[in-house]
């Protein structure tokens, strides 16, 4: 589970610094991809 905290952390941040507004965490994970997953990962670290 914390993989995907992670993962949403790097999502709110990213929409931050572009000026949009995050959906919640429920919605973030639940239209989430695998591939995605792996590519904010990625990111995060």
């Amino acid at each position: 589970m914390e993989m995907y905290r992670e993962a949403y952390e790097y999502y709110k941040m990213a929409c931050e610094n572009h000026g949009m507004e995050s959906v919640n965490f429920y919605h973030f994970i639940k239209h989430l991809t695998a591939e995605q997953l792996n590519e904010y990962n990625k990111k995060a670290y």
